[in-house]
C-alpha cells in the first residue's frame, strides 16, 4: 500500500496527469449534470401529458370565458364558441411538415363574440416545390360556430421572430404572437385556436409535447451511461499509471 501511495504522489507530480484528472472531473460532472437536466425535463413533460390526459375528456369552456391568467398551461383546453374571420388576415408559417410532405401551416386571425382577437389554425398546406409562388388556401369568410382546442408553440431560443415577408399572403418564420399584433395593430391573444371537425378540409398536426417524457428519459439514462463508462475508463487508466509506477520503483 505504501508503495501504491508513492507512486500515486509521483501521478500528482506530473502535470500532464493532472491535467487529465481535472479534464476527466469536468467531463464526469458534465454528463451527470445532463443527465439530471433530462431528468427534471422528463418531469416536466410527465406533468404536461398529465394535463393534455386530463383535458382530453373535460367539458368544453365557452372560448369567451377563457381567462388565461387562471391557467398556468394552455395546451389542450377544449373550448366551443363563435369566431368571425378577419378578410386579409392570414399568415403561412414556413418550414413545416407533415406525413413527410413539406408545406406551411396557415393561420387567419378571428375576431371573438366578446371582442377579443385570437389565431385560428387553418391546416397544413403542402408546398409546390416553388418558393416564390405560394400554394394558395381556401380562407375563411363566413362566421362559423366551433369546437376547438387551444394549443401554445414553444420559442425557438436561436430563432423567433416573425420575420415576416411582405408577400400576397405573408410569409413568417416563427409565429410570434406579440410581434404580429404589432403588424396588424391587433391585441391577439397567446394562444392558437386548432378546430375541431371532421369535415374540416384541411390537416391538423397536433404534437402538443414535441419530445415526450420517455425520450427524456432515454437521453437520461445515455448521458448516465456515459458517466460511468468514463468514470470505469478513469478508474482502470489511473490502475494502469499506478502499476507502471509500481513496476519501475
Amino acid at each position: 500500500m505504501k508503495t501504491i501511495r508513492l507512486s500515486f504522489i509521483g501521478l500528482l507530480k506530473k502535470p500532464a496527469f493532472l491535467l487529465g484528472m481535472l479534464l476527466t472531473v469536468v467531463a464526469f460532472c458534465l454528463l451527470i449534470n445532463l443527465g439530471l437536466w433530462q431528468l427534471s425535463r422528463a418531469e416536466e413533460k410527465q406533468q404536461l401529458e398529465q394535463y393534455l390526459s386530463e383535458r382530453e375528456t373535460a367539458s368544453l369552456i365557452p372560448i369567451t370565458k377563457v381567462n388565461i391568467e387562471q391557467y398556468e398551461y394552455l395546451t389542450g383546453l377544449r373550448v366551443t364558441g363563435g369566431f368571425t374571420p378577419i378578410q386579409g388576415r392570414y399568415v403561412l408559417l414556413d418550414n413545416q411538415t407533415h406525413d413527410g410532405k413539406v408545406g406551411y401551416l396557415g393561420y387567419q386571425l378571428m375576431a371573438l363574440e366578446n371582442g377579443k382577437y385570437v389565431l385560428m389554425e387553418i391546416g397544413f398546406v403542402a408546398s409546390n416545390g416553388d418558393r416564390n409562388q405560394l400554394p394558395s388556401v381556401d380562407w375563411m369568410s363566413k362566421p362559423i360556430e366551433l369546437q376547438a382546442r387551444l394549443y401554445q408553440r414553444s420559442s425557438n431560443p436561436l430563432s423567433h421572430d416573425l420575420h415576416m415577408e411582405l408577400t400576397s399572403t405573408h410569409r413568417i418564420q416563427n409565429l410570434n404572437i406579440p410581434q404580429l399584433s404589432k403588424v396588424w395593430k391587433t391585441d391577439i391573444e397567446p394562444y392558437v385556436v386548432q378546430p375541431q371537425s371532421k369535415s374540416w378540409p384541411y390537416l391538423q398536426p397536433w404534437i402538443p409535447v414535441p419530445l415526450s417524457s420517455e425520450k427524456h428519459f432515454g437521453y437520461a439514462v445515455q448521458w448516465f451511461s456515459m458517466a460511468l463508462a468514463l468514470a470505469i475508463l478513469s478508474v482502470w487508466v489511473l490502475i494502469r499509471a499506478l502499476r507502471k509506477g509500481v513496476h519501475h520503483e
